[in-house]
């Protein structure tokens, strides 16, 4: 809520980063929050409809992100999807140029 008691937004990462580049780190942890950044890759915004706010922010966006494998440890004798796999769906892997 702002000073006056209505409700806000405040701008996450990818809207702030528009035009720019976003880096995240840990992405093996961000759970479900994800697929919000599959929306945001895909179709380059971000929306929201929370507390009566109905929005639809731009999010031209370079994602960079790094994540631990699966296993702990690379394997190389598994490919990139196989090292990744529970971590990153191959959805959201496919955005990225590898």
């Amino acid at each position: 809520r702002d000073p006056s008691g209505e409700f806000a937004l405040e701008a996450g990462a990818l809207i702030l980063a528009d035009q720019g580049v976003c880096c995240i780190d840990e992405f093996d942890k961000m759970g479900t929050d994800q697929q919000a950044l599959l929306e945001a890759m895909e179709q380059q915004t971000v929306s929201i409809a929370k507390a009566g706010i109905v929005c639809t922010l731009p999010a031209q966006t370079t994602v960079v992100t790094a994540a631990n494998p699966s296993k702990g440890s690379w394997d190389l004798s598994l490919t990139l999807v196989q090292n990744l796999k529970g971590i990153m769906s191959e959805a959201l892997l496919s955005r990225f140029d590898v």
